[in-house]
């Protein structure tokens, strides 16, 4: 699993110097953000799957690399991030375990992006905001 610890390989696609092309950014995305956006995408259809009363499909698994994915600034990939990743995905753990209260599980995911994004970069929070369960 990936950890604080793990190297980040030089030369990968959204590394420092070998961003990947993006419409949103026209210099390029770092490999967490273009990360992220697939997690927003997962999260917003399990909105979707939580309020028809579904099942959710499990993300952990797709979520996982948030711990060992090039941040834009490799400086922003320390301790404090690290345990805010931890706390995501064990929300998202506990929403792959189909909780019984499937809502309380989806809005503790949503509680601990908002925890993380409040710290460190605030500019998604309007993001967050539409993947709360009474946004429209």
């Amino acid at each position: 699993d990936c950890t604080l610890a793990t190297k980040l390989s030089p030369g990968v696609p959204g590394s420092p110097g070998n961003l990947i092309a993006s419409e949103r950014n026209p210099n390029g995305a770092s490999e967490l953000a273009t990360h992220m956006r697939l997690m927003v995408d997962d999260v917003r259809d399990a909105k979707a799957k939580v309020l028809a009363g579904q099942a959710v499909p499990a993300l952990r698994e797709r979520h996982r690399k948030l711990r060992c994915a090039w941040p834009t600034s490799p400086s922003d990939r320390n301790e404090a991030f690290d345990a805010m990743a931890q706390n995501y995905l064990s929300k998202v753990a506990a929403l792959d375990a189909k909780p019984a209260d499937a809502r309380a599980a989806y809005t503790a995911v949503v509680g601990a992006c908002r925890t993380c994004h409040e710290a460190t970069c605030d500019g998604p929070i309007a993001v967050i905001d539409g993947l709360e369960l009474d946004a429209k």
